[in-house]
């Protein structure tokens, strides 16, 4: 077996795996993968990859991945959640993504963080620059079961970053129900 003569660049396999491919280019990229076993393999590495690190963190989404993903026909449930008010999320059969929207005013907000934070207090995880929509207001936190294996449901303690100051926008609580 020889190498092959032109592998898919990295960005590509990144950009065909998030849908940020233009249909013909994601289609000739397919038929290259199913062809060629090195980038098959790389195709996989990078699949593994990604599943990993969706197991250890919570993806955060920009509106119009969402949108591409419904329009893919990604079934979605949107979970509107307001700061200090917990809401419900059910994962269901006719469910394959969760999309919890926190809202808040974000209309001077130049930058917006995320952390994940326990019960306790303790941050788990820090998110800067996470894609947010200043008209809506709203934050899209992607949920695919992975919150399950935390133990506790997390809190997102949203931050805006606004002239240079730093304000606390609020906590967010979702209690899941993962059966």
């Amino acid at each position: 077996m020889s190498a092959c003569p032109k592998p898919v660049p990295f960005e590509t396999l990144v950009a065909l795996s998030t849908g940020d491919l233009a249909p013909e280019e994601a289609a000739s990229v397919e038929e290259h993968i199913f062809s060629c076993d090195d980038c098959a393999v790389a195709s996989d590495r990078l699949a593994r990859l990604v599943g990993g690190i969706r197991e250890l963190i919570p993806p955060v989404l920009s509106h119009a991945l969402r949108d591409r993903l419904v329009a893919k026909g990604t079934r979605v449930l949107h979970t509107p959640v307001e700061a200090s008010i917990p809401a419900r999320a059910r994962f269901a059969p006719e469910v394959d993504l969760l999309v919890h929207v926190l809202r808040a005013d974000l209309s001077r907000a130049d930058r917006v963080d995320l952390e994940l934070v326990t019960p306790e207090g303790a941050v788990r995880l820090r998110f800067e620059h996470v894609p947010f929509d200043a008209k809506t207001g709203e934050v899209l936190i992607a949920c695919q079961r992975h919150f399950e294996a935390m133990g506790d449901d997390p809190i997102f303690r949203v931050h805006a970053l606004e002239s240079g100051e730093e304000r606390s926008v609020g906590d967010y609580f979702v209690h899941h129900e993962w059966r």
